[in-house]
């Protein structure tokens, strides 16, 4: 859900040519950017880890319990 709005955020500002965002390069790229990415990144990489978690476990019960056709 966080990755959503973010996404919904950071593509509705700049579908409206970055119109509501102060043009300053420190306040653009460190606030906008840089404190608001922080919503990005973070949920990714839980998401990556979870994946990560789950195929491992996956395998690991693929190896206990093998398909029998």
């Amino acid at each position: 859900g966080q990755l959503y709005g973010d996404v919904l955020y950071f593509a509705t500002e700049a579908r409206a040519g970055w119109t509501h965002s102060d043009p300053r390069p420190l306040y653009f790229w460190v606030y906008f950017v840089g404190l608001n990415g922080i919503w990005v990144l973070v949920p990714g990489l839980l998401l990556l880890q979870a994946a990560c978690r789950l195929a491992s476990a996956q395998r690991a019960l693929d190896r206990a319990h093998p398909k029998t056709d």
